[in-house]
């Protein structure tokens, strides 16, 4: 997202690290060719990142929920209801179309097309008949220029399906972790074309049903399906850790103040009515050496 606004990075390995500058939380194509891993502690590549000049930014969640927002409502004006998965990701609903004489190949261009105008981030747009399809083929117009940023499933005959799914490792499918990853190549399954092919029946009884539905919709039958009504949240939380040490009350209550403005602002956002509100008060627990204090006061409204 930081490319949306900063056309100089364009072509830059760039990376977002956590509170506190912990870890990596989103990092650009560029910075993937350089191995740097999701939630890789920073001082691991601390040096990387200097000899490579890659651009490191620290997270800034009223930027991002920005531009998140104008993306979904771009998505959402495109289709006819989106389910958001992430916050620069998410499901559209096109069911019907193809009925309506709707090319969905032109529309995902155009979704692309949209967004890049209106945000300024690119984009890449993966149409199937299921979520887990839809997550495989989103990851393959990432990773294939051949493709250009928009995978239809549809459009694909069996034989580039099965080719489609051979390329890439059974790791690849949404919901496969790495211990299922160890699991699935100890049984001879290695690629994602080789989930697709299990019995679901047996995927169930050796792994449960969630991976067993993975597998159904890997053969193109909707298991899982669109969130399109967002249920209200049950708990709504704002932590961040501070990058030095803090001794001052005036510090606390001004942080304390801080995050309690962001969950009202949420709250009435969503229309919703708080029964409980609580504070989380922790010292550094990596301290050992400096007395430890854990507080959670919580007050009824």
């Amino acid at each position: 997202m930081r490319k949306g606004f900063r056309p100089d990075l364009r072509h830059r390995p760039v990376i977002v690290l956590s509170n506190n500058d912990g870890c990596v939380v989103a990092h650009s194509s560029e910075a993937k060719q350089l191995s740097i891993k999701m939630c890789q502690p920073f001082f691991e590549i601390e040096d990387l990142c200097f000899r490579e000049n890659v651009s490191v930014f620290s997270i800034n969640y009223e930027l991002y929920a920005n531009l998140s927002g104008r993306m979904m409502s771009t998505i959402a004006s495109l289709t006819d209801s989106i389910d958001p998965y992430s916050i620069d990701e998410c499901f559209a609903n096109m069911t019907g179309y193809e009925q309506l004489n709707i090319n969905l190949t032109e529309l995902g261009f155009q979704i692309k097309e949209r967004v890049l105008h209106n945000v300024g981030i690119p984009t890449c747009v993966g149409i199937t008949p299921t979520k887990t399809l839809a997550k495989y083929c989103n990851h393959l117009a990432k990773h294939y220029r051949g493709i250009n940023g928009v995978c239809n499933w549809l459009d694909l005959t069996p034989q580039r399906q099965a080719k489609a799914l051979a390329c890439e490792p059974v790791s690849e499918i949404w919901g496969v972790g790495r211990r299922y990853t160890e699991r699935l190549n100890l049984m001879g399954i290695e690629t994602a074309l080789d989930l697709s092919r299990a019995d679901p029946i047996k995927i169930r009884k050796e792994f449960g049903l969630a991976l067993a539905m993975t597998v159904t919709e890997l053969q193109g039958v909707t298991c899982i399906p669109l969130k399109l009504i967002k249920p209200k949240r049950k708990q709504i939380m704002r932590s961040r850790s501070f990058n030095s040490l803090v001794t001052a009350k005036e510090d606390l209550i001004g942080a304390l103040t801080l995050h309690a403005q962001e969950c009202g602002r949420t709250l009435r956002k969503e229309g919703s009515y708080a029964q409980v509100v609580g504070i989380v008060l922790n010292t550094n627990s990596f301290r050992t050496q400096d007395p430890q204090y854990h507080a959670y006061p919580c007050i009824g409204l």
